[in-house]
């Protein structure tokens, strides 16, 4: 019976140890999100040279670990391994990831600097349709300041115009249709008069 203790008890300190030794640290990575004052971030595990997502949904294991995401001060209690961080203004903040392994309660800490910028980006080729790639003609800005666009074909018709803190065309006219393959003209005006109008054109391919 002595020896049956002893057994259990050197493989729970195995299978322990086994999972204790899958994560080598914790890093996370940083996608800019459609709004300029937006970032999402995704807890991955580091394990030798191997840098990969936690993933709850496809990976039961990775229910082992707790996530804490907090940030100048703000903390995030959701407990995922991603989350958005929204931000009031441009400037320059850090962004704390705390992963801690339940089993052998081992913690992990990362800290990252991240840099929110107020900009407009405008994209000059998007290929509408179906097909899942570059669907979407998308205006980066910060979501919170109005603007209006409006695009035109080379013989000057109207095909588009929109108003929204971010503006997303799918590449169809007023009458539902995929405009033609080609180059477009637009011109993207600002609620805020400080933002000089933007002009330029798109390729639809």
């Amino acid at each position: 019976m002595g020896r049956l203790k002893v057994i259990i008890l050197l493989s729970t300190i195995f299978l322990t140890s086994s999972l204790f030794a899958q994560v080598d640290t914790v890093t996370f990575r940083i996608e800019r999100d459609v709004s300029t004052f937006k970032v999402n971030c995704f807890a991955q595990k580091v394990v030798g040279t191997d840098t990969t997502d936690f993933n709850i949904e496809t990976t039961p294991t990775d229910t082992n670990y707790t996530y804490t995401w907090s940030g100048d001060g703000v903390i995030l209690t959701n407990g995922l391994p991603r989350t958005t961080y929204s931000f009031s203004a441009s400037g320059n903040y850090s962004i704390t990831l705390d992963v801690t392994h339940v089993p052998s309660g081992k913690a992990y800490e990362e800290t990252k600097p991240v840099e929110i910028i107020d900009d407009i980006i405008i994209p000059n080729v998007f290929t509408p349709g179906d097909d899942g790639h570059n669907d979407l003609f998308i205006v980066k800005a910060n979501g919170i300041t109005p603007l209006e666009i409006s695009i035109y074909s080379r013989s000057g018709t109207l095909v588009h115009k929109s108003e929204a803190p971010i503006i997303v065309w799918d590449g169809r006219n007023s009458s539902g249709s995929f405009v033609s393959k080609g180059v477009y003209y637009y011109i993207l005006n600002s609620a805020d008069p400080s933002i000089k109008t933007r002009k330029g054109f798109i390729h639809v391919y």
